[in-house]
Parts: structure tokens; sequence; C-alpha cells
């Protein structure tokens, strides 16, 4: 396997386990709900583009890999909040002591 492909498929499944599992038990809701089943066939397509660019590129292709699984943890991409967000959530720290900067 590629490696930009391990980095896709793990984003991928760990977008997806944000908006099927962690959002939903954090806030209350049932899981699987609010799944957007659209996280898996993009995840297919995006691995099988950044395989072709790391054919051609390897280093390139491996980075861009790296990138998309960084972003899935740092943006919200569907439904849910992002995986870092939950995780700051399950923690106890909101949004209002993140902007006053107490964590520093």
């Amino acid at each position: 396997m590629l490696a930009s492909t391990g980095y896709v498929l793990a984003a991928g499944g760990l977008a997806a386990a944000n908006e099927a599992l962690f959002s939903p038990l954090l806030t209350g809701q049932a899981p699987w709900k609010s799944l957007n089943w659209k996280i898996v066939p993009a995840t297919g397509v995006l691995a099988l583009v950044l395989a072709g660019f790391e054919k051609l590129a390897p280093k390139f292709g491996a980075g861009l890999g790296a990138l998309v699984l960084l972003s899935v943890l740092v943006i919200r991409t569907g439904n849910a909040p992002s995986p870092l967000e939950n995780l700051s959530s399950l923690l106890g720290y909101s949004n209002k002591t993140l902007k006053k900067g107490t964590l520093l």
C-alpha cells in the first residue's frame, strides 16, 4: 500500500468515527444517526487520486496525504465538530477558555 493511501484511509476513518460515534456520544444523541455517508466514497476517490500523484511524485503524494490527515483533525468536515474540538470538550475546556488563553 502506498503511504498516501494509508493517510487518506486513516483520515476518512477518523472523520467517519467522529461523526458517527464521538460527537453524538458527547452531545447525548443516538450514535450513527448523523453520519454523513458521503465520507465513504469521497475517501475512496481521494485515495485513488493521491495514489496517482504518489506514482508521479512520491514525496509530494505522501505529503498531501499527511496534510489531509492533519486537516481532518483540525477542520470541521461534516455535521460534527472536529476531533480536536470534541477532545477539548471531553476534557472540559470550552470555547470561552480557549479564546481567553487560560490554557497557556
